[in-house]
């Protein structure tokens, strides 16, 4: 699991490169999201956790049944029936199983010896109406290695498992499961077309190649249909430690673009200073050299500054205005003008006759600390230039170290 601790430890130094840049409450969400990943770590044994999900009737119990061959849980078609979370595990379950059950305050346990290494959590419905039902099945998902999503024919486009959770958790699509219950139902041509409208209302919510599967957990009268392929593969597909490791790293992914977002990183962290900086600097000498007046030059630092907070946006755009206010602009203006040995003035407005006459008489404005530019030039580069490089290069730093989380993690789901 070194691939899941490196990409771990790259979120704890960009949550630490946060501070300042991000809300605290954000700052919290991801190192919870880290702290989640470092207990769910020490449970990595042999044994799968998967959590059937899903809405009222879609027959998540009745598959927890037919997978175990008899009968575990309460099924029902009208109201939810699974009022806890409730577990099929294995006999002599591992200790770090016990102590996630435990964790997860999942108290209904059911001992299996037909798939030793699988446990298979039974969460309540997502669409309850009871309130405590939508937050236990909240808290139990980002728990679990992967989630099989039981769909119904007919609430299989149910906006709420599609907008509110699938496409939501979009980092986990790799440890997701698909399967079109109660096909009993419906006749071949019914299911084919059926079946092809969920894959493609899977994949426009961003689900790239979804795995589902047909069956039929609990058909009146009959034996259940598919059950036994579905099985297998359970069984036999599903690599424990590989889908346990990819479960972390999108938890891993996931945290990363918490911060991204808030940070307002995710269209890049560059706003092109260096770039941008040196004409601003030269515009504000030449309005001091031309004699536009110093509220012409706040007026210059301060559009950038502005410009600058608007691009990054977020809690680091609030905290450049608030760092660089018109009043400190202002003040650090007058230092750097006098340290440069001029005088700050208001802009003088003349007309062409008027200018003549003032130059005639008292020579060309400025003519005496153009010398002095250079001074002043190196006084704006120390005062404004060092210090918004300063701040904007703490949120490139930030925005390279996720980027970093995200091709750490991509990397290791490829290994």
């Amino acid at each position: 699991m070194s691939d899941v601790i490196s990409a771990l430890e790259t979120l704890d130094l960009a949550i630490g490169r946060a501070a300042g840049i991000v809300a605290d409450a954000e700052i919290k969400a991801a190192t919870a999201v880290a702290d989640r990943v470092r207990e769910r770590r020490g449970f990595l044994g042999d044994t799968l956790v998967i959590a059937l999900a899903g809405g009222t009737g879609s027959g998540k119990s009745s598959l927890l049944n037919a997978i175990a061959g008899r009968r575990i849980a309460e099924a029902g078609v009208l109201r939810p029936t699974t009022e806890q979370a409730l577990a099929w595990i294995p006999t002599d379950p591992e200790r770090g199983l016990v102590e996630l059950l435990d964790r997860l305050d999942i108290d209904a346990r059911h001992e299996q010896d037909l798939l030793p290494k699988l446990a298979i959590i039974d969460l309540p419905d997502h669409d309850s109406v009871v309130l405590q039902h939508h937050q236990i099945v909240e808290r139990l998902l980002p728990e679990v290695d992967a989630v099989v999503w039981v769909f119904d024919p007919q609430k299989y486009r149910d906006p709420i498992i599609h907008d509110d959770y699938i496409s939501q958790l979009l980092e986990y699509q790799d440890q997701f499961l698909f399967v079109l219950n109660q096909i009993d139902l419906l006749g071949q041509h019914d299911l084919s077309e059926l079946r092809s409208d969920l894959i493609r209302s899977l994949e426009e919510d961003g689900v790239a190649s979804p795995r589902v599967f047909d069956l039929a957990a609990a058909p009146p009268g009959a034996e259940p249909l598919n059950i036994d392929p579905f099985r297998a593969f359970l069984r036999d597909q599903l690599n424990a430690k590989a889908v346990a490791a990819g479960k972390l790293l999108g938890d891993v992914r996931r945290g990363g673009k918490q911060l991204r977002v808030a940070a307002g990183l995710d269209t890049g962290a560059g706003v092109g200073f260096e770039a941008r900086w040196p004409s601003v600097r030269a515009s504000v000498v030449q309005s001091i050299t031309d004699g536009l007046g110093f509220d012409d030059a706040v007026c210059r630092i301060g559009d950038f500054v502005t410009a600058l907070s608007v691009e990054t946006g977020g809690r680091f755009g609030a905290h450049l205005r608030d760092e660089f206010s018109y009043a400190r602009i202002e003040e650090e203006l007058r230092v750097a003008l006098d340290d440069a040995g001029l005088k700050p003035s208001p802009r003088v407005q003349r007309g062409r006759v008027g200018t003549m006459w003032h130059t005639l008489w008292f020579g060309e404005d400025g003519a005496d600390d153009r010398a002095a530019m250079p001074a002043f030039a190196r006084q704006l580069e120390t005062r404004f230039g060092h210090a918004l490089f300063e701040m904007l290069w703490e949120r490139s730093v930030l925005g390279a170290t996720l980027a970093e989380v995200e091709i750490e993690a991509r990397l290791a789901e490829n290994r």
